[in-house]
């Protein structure tokens, strides 16, 4: 109850769109899709989609698909946006307690509370942090798993407030045990979610940072025998039944796509190499803009003024964990840029590291205590806009492509009129229907309308193309009643009964 209290403001902004909001048909139903298949065939490792071997993610999202569905016993917005706000709120939560923990002085504008709450409320409506707090996909999940991964790391490496009380912290050398096991655990889950990418950016930030900073032979004590038996377990049960279910050929086709397509093949999404450096400013408006360019400054101040230490000392900043922000902020985005395919949504996890080290730099100025009500209540607008956008959800769900209304309202007509088959035409996804309609619907083509093979059916189209096929097709005498008869419309689709 506290936890919901203390995010409630966060909650109540998204519920309309969790409510009213239609699924996607590109990603959202694809993946409900998938989950249906799963259960509908028993198979819960080797995953397919339309009766094709489903290797561009591992199981773990599936499995919290399934699991919603056998609990609640059909497919609800509200209830699977669950699985990305309720870890939304998990990464504010933990990056919270982690400041409160390691950094008491570190974050002030006016006193340390206030801008760790000013940090929650800019993180939380920070550009795709904010949108991927509802929107169906696993990488808020992956998120989430990162943070906590790289949340133990810190505690392996450091206890809180010791000795040196300006940074913070002090080396932790025993009782390490836990937090080993706890980061290994935290690895395999962001593995079973996202694949290669939840291996790589923990290896690639942990190792970055204990180069960097001169404690390179932790790295066996963080990446050592108990991590790599969490990982080694886990990921062996998850090869174990994808064999069992899917044979040699499956694991053959995983093995090709899930290691090297994301790092090094990619047949989406190519993009030149500075993508990331120029999407990252608008990805995160409004507030990661104004947090980069506080760590720049930062960054050039220090450098000005130690002039006689070392590169790295000359640009490191305040505390340890400053620098383990910022690096894991610009080690991950230089990693991303390097990458043949990239899509915005990778960047997730470097969000959160990225609004609170631009907090704690902010802290250095001393900003007076206005500035950080007016940028409080930015936050607030954000909330109230996206609350009136989701209570206006219904009337634009059709029009940004969602199939939902339409489906229901073919269903409705099927069983008024006992139809036996549904038809589609020309309409993008149109596999992932199934969601809805509870089989698959039948591709139509040219020669259904011109044979008349579409009897006792129902069509669902584009009013476009359905009118453009029927045009082209009374131009060469094909009768009426092979042409069919609209009898419902929703926003750009109709539904058309065929006698």
């Amino acid at each position: 109850m506290k936890f919901i209290k203390q995010y409630i403001p966060f909650i109540l902004a998204l519920l309309p769109m969790m409510f009213l909001r239609d699924f996607t048909p590109s990603n959202e139903l694809r993946y409900i899709s998938v989950a249906v298949e799963a259960l509908r065939e028993g198979r819960f490792f080797a995953l397919t989609h339309q009766g094709e071997p489903y290797v561009e993610f591992p199981p773990l999202y599936f499995w919290l698909l399934m699991v919603s569905k056998v609990v609640f016993r059909h497919w609800y917005m509200i209830q699977l946006a669950m699985f990305s706000l309720i870890p939304s709120l998990l990464v504010v939560q933990v990056m919270h307690r982690w400041v409160w923990r390691y950094e008491m002085g570190g974050m002030r504008l006016s006193d340390g509370s206030q801008s760790r709450d000013l940090a929650q409320w800019m993180l939380f409506t920070c550009g795709l942090m904010f949108v991927m707090s509802f929107y169906l996909r696993m990488d808020m999940l992956l998120c989430l798993w990162v943070v906590l991964a790289l949340y133990n790391f810190w505690q392996i490496l450091f206890s809180p407030l010791g000795a040196d009380e300006e940074h913070g912290v002090k080396p932790r050398d025993r009782g390490t045990v836990r937090y080993q096991f706890r980061f290994g655990l935290f690895v395999l889950l962001a593995v079973l979610t996202k694949g290669v990418w939840g291996l790589v950016i923990p290896l690639l930030v942990t190792t970055s940072y204990l180069v960097l900073s001169g404690r390179g032979i932790k790295w066996f004590r963080v990446w050592g025998w108990r991590t790599l038996l969490v990982l080694a377990s886990g990921i062996g049960v998850w090869l174990g039944g994808a064999y069992l279910e899917g044979g040699q050929p499956y694991i053959d086709e995983m093995l090709k796509v899930q290691p090297y397509h994301p790092l090094f093949i990619s047949m989406h999404h190519v993009r030149p190499w500075f993508y990331y450096i120029a999407s990252v400013w608008y990805d995160s408006l409004p507030w990661g803009p104004l947090c980069m360019l506080m760590l720049v400054v930062s960054i050039v101040r220090r450098y000005r003024s130690r002039a006689d230490l070392p590169f790295i000392q000359r640009i490191s900043l305040q505390t340890p964990l400053q620098n383990f922000f910022a690096l894991t902020f610009l080690s991950t985005l230089i990693m991303l840029s390097c990458i043949p395919g990239k899509i915005d949504v990778r960047l997730l996890p470097v969000f959160p590291f990225l609004i609170y080290v631009g907090v704690m730099q902010m802290g250095q100025w001393r900003w007076p205590l206005v500035w950080q009500w007016r940028m409080l209540w930015v936050c607030r607008i954000i909330l109230i806009v996206f609350f009136i956008l989701g209570c206006l959800a219904p009337t634009y769900n059709a029009h940004i492509g969602c199939y939902g209304h339409v489906c229901w309202r073919a269903r409705g007509f099927a069983r008024e009129l006992g139809t036996e088959h549904y038809y589609a035409y020309h309409l993008p996804q149109m596999g992932n229907m199934d969601v809805y309609l509870h089989e698959d619907p039948i591709e139509a083509t040219d020669d259904d309308f011109r044979l008349g093979t579409m009897r006792n059916t129902l069509l669902i189209t584009n009013e476009d193309d359905y009118h453009d096929v029927v045009g082209r097709m009374r131009q060469i005498d094909v009768p009426s009643e092979y042409l069919g008869t609209i009898v419902s419309r929703k926003g750009p689709y109709v539904v058309v009964k065929f006698e």
